[in-house]
């Protein structure tokens, strides 16, 4: 599980860096994001990074005894 949360997280987080450093360098070329798309790959990035955060969490949880 946490192998899984690991690559989730990583995942999203370079999902997000990619589409601020493509919206960052716009400027140069407009017009080659649409604003939905980039939105949307945004969100769905921060849904990632926070479904790995939970599932480290779970992970993390599961090994540990409970005594």
């Amino acid at each position: 599980m946490q192998r899984l949360g690991l690559t989730l997280v990583l995942f999203g987080l370079t999902l997000i860096l990619g589409v601020v450093g493509v919206m960052l360098t716009d400027g140069l070329a407009p017009g080659r994001v649409a604003p939905g798309f980039a939105a949307m790959a945004a969100a769905m990035g921060g849904v990632m990074l926070v479904a790995g955060l939970f599932g480290l969490e779970r992970g993390r949880d599961v090994r540990r005894p409970l005594s």
